[in-house]
């Protein structure tokens, strides 16, 4: 008998019952027969499916009455439409998003504001649709209420302002997702939670914060982020120091899952195999003074935030021992003119201002090490960036990232930027380690944290999850 058993909307439960009369003794030997059925079926039947991107599984259940014993193998096939509103993000996610929809057999939409792209990243809206095709919706003409112009405007003069989305909701309904994503405890995330809750769809975040970024947070804000606790299924997280805040706001440990935050790890390895030896020699030779020093790479805003002056202060003092080193800076930022001219006559300093996405990877080839002195970050996407193009790693004891990616004495070390000793010997550390061995061991330790397997991890726990609640 072939039946459909109703569950939440986006399962369909499809049961295979059997009736049979049997003595107590054989049962164990009816198991294994219909272990063996239902394996059968699952390899000829729905393998495909799983193939296809759809969550397949298979349970037996025996019940009871009188003397008759009732045998049912159900095969649980899972299909929703996942809608991630996350209001802005750069090139590094598409690959992310691309494996996820792939994951999700062609159900998963993402949900962004063009207003964030309007001004520098222009190009990236294009391919945002070209790789997700129909399954990117972008929300235009965004309303945000701007601090320097004190009203409610289409564009944003001033550097703060309060998005106000007014048709989100709207938005939303049009593409009447099964499992909802959002970023953060603000933004859209309040709008998206009180969908979840009037419409019974769940609801999930993505999120990177960490104790030491979220350090300095109100009691007021503590509180309400408490109470926005009970409205999420699960947490989408980076990495441990994330778990550790959530933890210690009090959600519960069995909502956490760590997925990771993935770099373009594949496109930018693409884009160095590719790169002429002829070419990256030359582009190499600009930036290199002797053939005995080692190039520094630092890529990022270049800001007190991010630690750039306090690395270049850190440099006066290395080019003492080590003159034939360089240190390229790829980035801009408001330190950026300052450190320019400070920085002028210097020939073992290159700042190289904003470098397009796309052209990131030559730096990457010829540099030798990488290094990040960030006061603070929830997860720096250069360091697997660099990882995964073969470089040692350098980076604060204040980036978000180190526990996962950094294997002390392996792959890199850390070291604490508002100590200036510390810093100079973590640049003087790598004249003393194999570079080529760590360089080979940042690409093993980054492989868990690729694109594949961050969206994975990420489509296993919404799925676990799901299957929880029913």
């Amino acid at each position: 008998m072939l039946k459909l058993a109703g569950g939440m909307k986006y399962t369909l439960l499809i049961q295979c019952e059997f009736s049979l009369q049997i003595v107590f003794s054989k049962s164990v030997r009816l198991t294994v027969l219909f272990s063996i059925i239902g394996r059968i079926i699952y390899k000829h039947f729905f393998k495909h499916l799983v193939k296809s991107g759809y969550h397949v599984n298979y349970q037996f259940k025996r019940n009871n009455f009188l003397v008759l014993n009732f045998w049912t193998l159900t095969f649980i096939l899972i299909i929703m439409k996942v809608l991630y509103c996350n209001p802005s993000f750069w090139e590094y996610r598409l690959p992310f998003y691309v494996e996820l929809n792939r994951l999700f057999n062609g159900n998963f939409h993402v949900l962004y504001s063009t207003r964030y792209f309007m001004s520098k990243h222009r190009k990236l809206l294009d391919e945002i649709k070209k790789a997700l095709g129909d399954n990117a919706h972008p929300y235009d003409n965004e309303t945000v209420f701007d601090f320097k112009t004190r009203s409610f405007s289409k564009h944003q003069e001033g550097d703060k302002s309060i998005p106000v989305p007014t048709a989100l909701w709207g938005m939303i309904s049009k593409i009447k997702p099964d499992v909802l994503i959002t970023e953060g405890f603000f933004q859209w995330t309040p709008i998206v939670q009180l969908y979840g809750l009037v419409h019974h769809v769940p609801v999930f975040m993505g999120y990177e914060r960490t104790l030491h970024t979220e350090r300095n947070n109100s009691k007021f804000k503590t509180f309400t982020r408490k109470i926005q606790d009970k409205l999420f299924r699960g947490y989408l997280v980076n990495g441990s120091e994330t778990k550790k805040y959530l933890e210690s706001i009090g959600v519960a440990p069995k909502k956490i899952f760590i997925g990771g935050m993935s770099a373009d790890s594949e496109g930018l390895r693409k884009a160095i195999a590719a790169f002429p030896e002829k070419e990256r020699k030359a582009f190499k030779a600009h930036f290199m003074k002797s053939k005995e020093g080692l190039v520094f790479l630092f890529s990022g805003r270049v800001e007190s935030l991010k630690g750039a002056p306090h690395l270049l202060e850190a440099w006066k003092e290395h080019i003492k021992k080590y003159p034939n080193d360089t240190i390229i800076l790829i980035g801009m930022g408001d330190a950026y003119d300052r450190l320019k001219h400070e920085f002028y006559s210097c020939n073992s300093v290159f700042l190289e201002g904003r470098i397009e996405y796309d052209q990131v990877y030559k730096y990457y080839s010829i540099a030798d090490v990488f290094i990040l002195p960030t006061l603070q970050d929830n997860w720096s996407l250069v360091i697997p960036e660099a990882m995964s193009c073969g470089l040692p790693v350098a980076t604060s004891i204040y980036n978000g990232c180190h526990p996962e990616l950094i294997h002390e004495g392996e792959n890199g070390t850390t070291f604490d930027t508002f100590n200036q000793e510390s810093m100079v010997n973590a640049l003087d550390y790598f004249h003393h380690q194999d570079l080529k061995a760590m360089g080979r061991k940042s690409i093993e330790l980054e492989k868990p944290f690729n694109t594949v397997n961050c969206a994975k991890r990420e489509f296993d726990a919404i799925v676990k999850m799901i299957k929880q609640k029913e």
